[in-house]
């Protein structure tokens, strides 16, 4: 589950709104992941409650009751510095002004279903590098920061998580430029390691955080090297 904060003092402009970002998220995501929104009718309202509500996307009206909404999009990212933020206004003149904070786009309210279509692009690729999620054979959604080793076991591949590990039938090279995109590193023919799990190289291995030992092949090595100096 995404979750939307729609910060607007004007109901029907929230209505209109909740109503494109959960149609056009599901046909970006299908059924592997579904919107749900949360409306705030004021900033104080936002900053009381967004992080209890654990919210990824902000769609922010620039003009919020008595607050600009540049000034409340500046204060999510002093708390929440990756938050990732959407302008929208009745005023296309703010366009030229909207960069406050890197937004992820711009929505006008007059255009909202053209504008909302165009931005979701942008909110998927921002949430795919946000929370480093795969989509497996099997329809099941992996968050990769819990994936320490994938590696070819058996005609599967496994990814082992935080307690767990999932098994399932394929080749690794079938995941090996998705997992690459997310920084995960291939040390040998059956194995990719993440990184962040990564405790120190020695030689020709790599020892992860929970000691256990993965070997470097020769042909990676230079690329390792490269990687954990």
């Amino acid at each position: 589950m995404t979750r939307f904060a729609i910060c607007d003092d004007q109901e029907e402009h929230c209505e209109r709104l909740e109503c494109y970002i959960i149609s056009e998220y599901d046909k970006y995501m299908g059924s592997t992941d579904k919107a749900e929104t949360y409306i705030y009718n004021s900033g104080e309202e936002l900053f009381n409650r967004y992080a209890e509500d654990k919210i990824d996307i902000f769609f922010i009206d620039i003009e919020c009751g008595n607050m600009n909404g540049f000034d409340i999009a500046r204060r999510i990212v002093s708390k929440k510095k990756n938050a990732g933020i959407v302008y929208y206004t009745s005023y296309s003149v703010y366009v030229l002004d909207a960069f406050v904070c890197r937004p992820l786009g711009f929505i006008r309210k007059d255009y909202i279903e053209q504008d909302v279509t165009r931005v979701m692009y942008n909110i998927c690729d921002f949430l795919r590098n946000e929370k480093r999620e795969l989509v497996i054979k099997n329809g099941k959604v992996i968050s990769l920061n819990n994936v320490s080793v994938v590696e070819v076991f058996m005609h599967n591949v496994v990814f082992h998580e935080i307690g767990s590990d999932i098994k399932i039938r394929a080749t690794l090279s079938e995941y090996e430029d998705k997992l690459e995109h997310y920084d995960f590193i291939r040390i040998s023919r059956s194995v990719m390691v993440n990184p962040d799990y990564v405790d120190k190289r020695e030689k020709d291995c790599l020892i992860m955080k929970d000691g256990n030992r993965y070997n470097i092949s020769r042909d990676r090595l230079p690329e390792v090297r490269r990687r954990f100096v």
